[in-house]
């Protein structure tokens, strides 16, 4: 029975997808007629003794992974509030009128994984934002344009879970990071998921390399709420003129509004004006805080990508997102290994 279930899970799963640098599954008895003569070496993944026995050749079961990205996305925000210094918050959410906002960052992390069952696949992430821009374009109640450059650390966690129909494998991978930034009072929480398909590629000559095309599509997701502070001076480098300005496009917005509009919104009028006056006479630590909720326009988008794995050690992967709202590129560099020792769970001990 134990072999029936093993031979319907090979076939369900052949073992070695390539998506997120892995190998390729492969039977070469000429060439891995030794290969197999021996237990499997490796305490991972579970049961893997059990696969190697029935002839497929699993990947190294750990793995480092250097990822480079550059990525562009739109953003909307909504439910805004702000704060000058420590006053209290002003909610514009009724008067504030938003242009495009939209960000681009340049990031680079590494990534470890291991695949815990042959067809599981857990990794953990660690990464740095080198680049941040955020462009925002505030039409109303005074135009104002803000481009900011932040950058921050990240950890994050993820899985995948890989099978195969017929020549083509299937991957569904999910993860969620923690990114952490002075601005923002709590990290910002991102989650990310995909799914991919595509063929295996594999090369007569030499079965250790491979290429793999896939297609696919992704969803993004921030955290809800976005609270954090900015200080006056990387708003308005030239203050105190350039809050006479916004003084200026404030009295504009209100003076323009019919008389019912202009009882409606006195009290954000008055408690912005307050608010630069206040700003004016704290110009070197002055600051603005604000609330507001945060979230990517359109959360899905398509992906393209390709991996060449040199052998069974190294891989090279590219992946290009577009459609949506978000466009990305990213390049990786895939570095596998294993510790060996007992297969756990196969009752076979390795030599």
């Amino acid at each position: 029975m134990k072999k029936v279930f093993l031979f319907v899970l090979v076939s369900i799963f052949p073992w070695q997808l390539p998506i997120l640098a892995q190998n390729a599954p492969a039977r070469n008895a000429k060439k891995d007629s030794v290969y197999f003569s021996k237990p499997y070496p490796f305490i991972l993944p579970i049961m893997g003794s059990k696969v190697h026995n029935l002839g497929f050749k699993l990947p190294f079961p750990m793995g480092v992974m250097i990822n480079a990205l550059a990525v562009k996305q739109d953003l909307t925000l909504t439910n805004l509030k702000v704060g000058f210094n420590e006053s209290d918050w002003i909610e514009l959410d009724d008067v504030v009128t938003f242009d495009k906002i939209s960000s681009q960052a340049a990031t680079f992390n590494a990534r470890f994984d291991l695949w815990v069952l042959p067809f599981l696949n857990v990794y953990g992430i660690f990464g740095r934002t080198a680049d941040a821009d955020i462009d925002v374009n505030l039409v109303e109640p005074f135009p104002l344009n803000i481009t900011t450059s932040i950058g921050g650390n990240y950890v994050g966690y993820g899985l995948l879970l890989a099978g195969g129909v017929g020549p083509l494998f299937v991957s569904i991978d999910a993860n969620r990071t923690y990114n952490y930034n002075p601005r923002l009072d709590d990290p910002a929480k991102v989650f990310i998921a995909g799914m991919r398909t595509g063929p295996i590629i594999r090369f007569k000559n030499n079965a250790d390399m491979n290429v793999v095309i896939w297609a696919g599509a992704m969803y993004s997701h921030f955290n809800g709420e976005t609270i954090g502070s900015i200080n006056v001076l990387d708003i308005a480098p030239d203050a105190p003129g350039k809050i006479d300005e916004m003084q200026g496009d404030l009295d504009s917005w209100y003076d323009g509004l019919s008389a019912a509009q202009k009882i409606l919104y006195n009290g954000i009028y008055t408690r912005l004006s307050d608010g630069f006056t206040n700003l004016k006479g704290n110009i070197e630590t002055g600051y603005i805080r604000y609330d507001m909720t945060k979230e990517i326009t359109q959360p899905w988008n398509m992906l393209i990508g390709a991996q060449w794995q040199i052998n069974y050690r190294w891989q090279i992967r590219t992946e290009a997102q577009f459609l949506g709202s978000r466009t990305a590129a990213m390049l990786s560099l895939n570095y596998r290994f294993g510790v060996k020792g007992k297969n756990w769970l196969s009752g076979v001990s390795s030599k």
